[in-house]
Parts: C-alpha cells; structure tokens; sequence
C-alpha cells in the first residue's frame, strides 16, 4: 500500500505534458503549382509556450510519419487569446504563419512568425508584433515592429533600419523563440 501511495504521488508531482491542439494546416512548400514537399504542420499549447511541428511528404500530404520540425518555444501562449496557424500562398510559395492574438491587464496585440521551408531548412523570412499598451491618464502606447528577414529590413514604429547580414543559418527556425525578434536586435525593446 506504501508503494502505491508513493508511486501516486510522485505522479501527481510529475508536471502535465499534456498538449492542447490549437490549430493544423496543410499545403505545398511551393504553392498553389504544387511542384514542392507537401507539409502538415502542428500548433499545440503545452503549458506557456506554443510548440510547432511539420512534417513534409514528397506526393501528398503526410498523415504520420517522422517529424521533421519540432520547436517547443516557437510562441508564447501565456497571455494568448488565440493563436492559430495560416498558409499564405505567395508568387515564390507557400508561407506558414504562426498567429499569436494576446492581451493582459496592460497590453494587447498580435504578433506573426513568417516561416518557409527553403534549401531544405525551415526557416524564418519575417515577423510582426503589433501591440498598445494601457496607460492610465494618457493615450495609449502603440507599438510596431515589422522584420523582413530576406530583405535585410526592419520597421519599428514607422522607422526602417537596415539589419546587419543575417546569416542562413541563424535564421533557422529551430532556434526562434518568442522573444527571438528582440533578442537579436531585431525589433528594439520598448521598456
């Protein structure tokens, strides 16, 4: 009886690793031609972060199979009140488009991870975070930061800046966060 009342609360003690699914899509790396991988990819909440998987298939859409991206911190869903996946099909392929909406006591917003599968990397070609902040006795805080990864550019609050050469490599989309954009210089932080 000591064991398993032992063996019981050391799994009540275990943290959950239960996942949410939040949203799925599909499509082709290469658009509308489909002439690309087809790709199923995954958007599922596992505590504060929301966790990214795709899994690519040469002539149709994977139902299974090996994972071939997993990124457990690709958005934060602590203060989300919706966040979706979306295909945005563009001249040069298809874009998967990690959509955070969020809101707290002092801030709501959206922010939109940009990520396409190019040279057989996932990798990250724009982001966006849009947010207005509470301010009591005053206007609101609004702030904008818009990056274009594969033009070099950033616009924070309608200021554009060249960014220093972003390698291929660190614009891999297995090392984004949440708070990638910030991290990197990218868009500056505002307080």
């Amino acid at each position: 009886m000591r064991r398993l009342i032992f063996a019981l609360s050391l799994a009540l003690a275990a943290p959950a690793t239960a996942e949410t699914l939040l949203s799925e899509v599909s499509g082709n790396w290469a658009g509308p031609s489909n002439g690309g991988f087809f790709f199923r990819a995954e958007l599922t909440q596992a505590q504060t972060t929301a966790r990214l998987r795709i899994w690519n298939g040469n002539d149709s859409v994977p139902t299974g199979g090996e994972v071939q991206f997993d990124n457990q911190t690709i958005a934060l869903s602590a203060y989300a009140t919706a966040q979706r996946l979306e295909v945005l099909d563009t001249p040069n392929g298809s874009v998967l488009q990690v959509v955070t909406e969020f809101a707290d006591e002092e801030t709501e917003g959206r922010t939109v991870v940009q990520i396409e599968f190019l040279d057989n990397q996932f990798t990250v070609v724009g982001y966006y975070h849009q947010s207005d902040g509470y301010n009591p006795g005053g206007d609101p805080i609004a702030y904008e930061c818009e990056v274009d990864l594969q033009q070099g550019k950033a616009t924070a609050n309608g200021t554009t800046t060249d960014l220093s050469p972003v390698d291929f490599e660190a614009r891999n989309a297995s090392y984004w966060t949440y708070g990638a954009a910030f991290d990197r210089g990218f868009c500056p932080r505002t307080r």
